[in-house]
């Protein structure tokens, strides 16, 4: 009866065995320009217990014009400028103040001007339909970060997104070529957020196990109908001649 104990030591184990298991959910940005709010949704614990989350972020930016003045004191040669594109996501922390940044994307592109233009003082130059290099990011929190139950609950974590562009001109000339510049740009920013939650499921109910004593009864029962069935069967076979 040795093989009882063994079934049952086994079945034991592998019921109580939590499995690890992952919900993902994406969160599209859209179109945005400036700072925006967006939400995704919180992981339930009543699933089980998490153990950790990934944010994989997205970020596709484009300038559809941007214009640089000449405020240094004489004239400059434009060569080219230098553009930037910053994007900040934050998460609200619970019961504090202040926010937790998880998103901290700075892309760039260098445009040459058209045949190094030369701009008087107060005199612009255009550029238009500048598509930024994309960018992507992960960030992963585990049970030990600060803001790691933000993401736990029945509701939405909130995600504020910041969207910064930026021009630096490159020039030669009179004056300071550097820093006195005016800059206007338009543009935009699309992308996504895909998130990943990691968590140990809560293990299934256990069935109930029979008792080894009730696995015994039950087998000698079946011995003793069969035996019975065998000895009725014998006793109504016919003799056989020698």
């Amino acid at each position: 009866m040795k093989i009882i104990p063994a079934l049952l030591t086994i079945l034991l184990t592998t019921a109580l065995t939590a499995r690890a298991d992952v919900i993902t959910q994406t969160l599209d940005f859209g179109t945005f320009n400036g700072g925006q709010q967006y939400y995704f949704n919180q992981f339930n614990t009543a699933l089980g217990t998490l153990t950790g989350v990934t944010l994989n972020w997205t970020i596709n930016s484009t300038i559809t014009n941007a214009t640089v003045t000449n405020e240094n004191t004489g004239t400059v040669t434009l060569s080219k400028i230098a553009f930037t594109n910053s994007v900040q996501g934050y998460v609200p922390s619970v019961g504090e103040n202040d926010s937790a940044l998880v998103a901290d994307a700075l892309s760039g592109k260098t445009v040459n001007a058209t045949g190094n233009k030369t701009l008087t003082h107060g005199q612009s130059y255009t550029m238009s339909n500048i598509t930024m290099n994309p960018f992507t990011q992960t960030d992963q929190y585990t049970t030990g970060d600060n803001s790691f139950n933000a993401f736990k609950g029945t509701g939405s974590v909130p995600i504020y997104l910041t969207n910064t562009f930026g021009a630096t001109p490159t020039a030669t000339g009179s004056g300071s070529t550097t820093t006195s510049w005016l800059t206007s740009i338009t543009g935009s920013t699309s992308g996504n957020l895909h998130v990943t939650y990691t968590y140990s499921a809560t293990p299934a109910p256990i069935a109930p196990v029979p008792e080894p004593p009730a696995l015994i009864l039950g087998f000698g029962g079946i011995l003793g109908m069969a035996g019975l069935a065998f000895k009725r069967r014998t006793k109504n076979a016919p003799a056989v001649l020698a």
